[in-house]
């Protein structure tokens, strides 16, 4: 391992339950009681945010607010400030951006800092790390968590151990040790699915995952049965990616050819959705922004169209791509009548950076930090664990 990689030093920050601790900063009778905030019962309303009280009686975010009300009675629910969520988030960033320049923002609530280069002003890593969490608390009043490791992935595990408000350090060669007796589900990418598929195998601890012969899992798993490997005895090299920094990569895309060619515009509409969902959590867990969309289709009789659209600055919002996709679609079925064979869609005009909103979009704000949690969700739960709109008309064989 070279001297650069073992002298990394990544932290991953979290802020704890961020909407909530919003809402006690201004309100601070909220403090120790259960709370939520979300839209309301007869509206439908979800859980964006729940606080640790609350998630004691079995709440959590992506809830249907009145499964959230009869879990736990007593529950306080706030619709949400406008304005004050985006003004929070930058205050908090902009105080970790003092630290070191090197700071990737993930999403409202979370990033990723690499603190290589600031020893000589702050210390080690684990003091430095020490120093923000007092110092978010003591100017801004949010609790912040924090792990703490030579690389990206270790730092997140890490800090899901920190939670609420602490800080956990995973010292440079004791990652294997760290991860071994840790079940498989804990590192990101490793859903319900192939959870079953290790199981069957009895690969149930990151620690026998990181013993097994890599042929065998490439056998299994394809290429990503070795980096699975690697993960799991802690290796990570994805650098911290701030927002000056270009992308290498041009595009992301997604298609599917139907098992039976279709003109149901429920399943069309279903399809394109899923696919365009998908490659909104890439895209945020990349730290990437698209400027273009294009969608295609392809009918039966091998005639493909496409049409593009390019939003005014570039977003990584499942909505407002959405919003555009769907028009697209129906602009291209209105001109033939013929089965649809294959649908895709293709962002393109990549750059780096996180989706801010404007200063009177907070209910952006607010939905962007739903997408985050409906992320988390398919990647504990499985891809089928969060489904919304059109998608709903899918049939699990298609």
């Amino acid at each position: 391992m070279s001297s650069e990689k073992a002298s990394r030093s990544v932290l991953h920050v979290d802020l704890d339950a961020f909407f909530v601790s919003v809402e006690r900063v201004l309100d601070p009778r909220l403090c120790g009681r259960p709370v939520v905030v979300g839209g309301p019962v007869e509206g439908r309303g979800v859980v964006a945010a729940a606080s640790y009280e609350a998630r004691q009686f079995g709440v959590h975010s992506a809830m249907p607010m009145g499964q959230a009300m009869r879990l736990c009675p007593d529950l306080i629910r706030v619709s949400g400030t406008r304005g004050v969520y985006a003004r929070a988030s930058k205050a908090v960033f902009d105080l970790l951006g003092s630290y070191t320049p090197i700071v990737e923002k993930v999403s409202v609530d979370e990033a990723y800092l690499d603190l290589r280069g600031t020893e000589h002003l702050f210390g080690r890593a684990l003091d430095a790390a020490d120093h923000m969490r007092k110092e978010v608390k003591e100017r801004l009043r949010l609790d912040l968590t924090v792990g703490v490791s030579r690389n990206r992935l270790v730092s997140k595990v890490a800090s899901g151990f920190a939670k609420p408000h602490g800080l956990f350090d995973v010292r440079p060669g004791q990652e294997p040790r760290f991860f071994a007796p840790l079940p498989v589900k804990v590192l990101p990418g490793i859903g319900p699915v192939t959870q079953k598929r290790l199981r069957d195998f009895h690969i149930d601890q990151l620690g026998t995952l990181a013993d097994t012969d890599g042929w065998f899992l490439e056998e299994v798993f394809g290429r990503y049965g070795r980096s699975m490997r690697r993960r799991a005895k802690g290796e990570d090299e994805t650098p911290v990616r701030p927002p000056w920094e270009k992308s290498a990569r041009k595009s992301l895309s997604q298609e599917r050819t139907f098992a039976e060619d279709t003109d149901d515009l429920q399943i069309l509409r279903g399809r394109l959705q899923r696919m365009l969902e998908k490659c909104c959590s890439e895209l945020r867990a990349q730290g990437l922004l698209a400027r273009t969309m294009s969608i295609k289709v392809r009918y039966a009789d091998f005639t493909t169209e496409t049409r593009d659209a390019t939003l005014p600055r570039p977003s990584d919002h499942d909505l407002e791509w959405w919003e555009l996709a769907s028009s697209l679609l129906e602009r291209v079925l209105k001109k033939r009548r013929t089965l649809v064979r294959l649908v895709g869609v293709r962002f393109s005009g990549l750059e780096r950076g996180f989706w801010q909103g404007g200063l009177f979009e907070e209910e952006r704000v607010v939905q962007h930090g739903r997408l985050a949690v409906m992320d988390r969700m398919r990647e504990k739960y499985g891809e089928k664990s969060v489904r919304t709109g059109d998608r709903l008309w899918l049939r699990n064989s298609q």
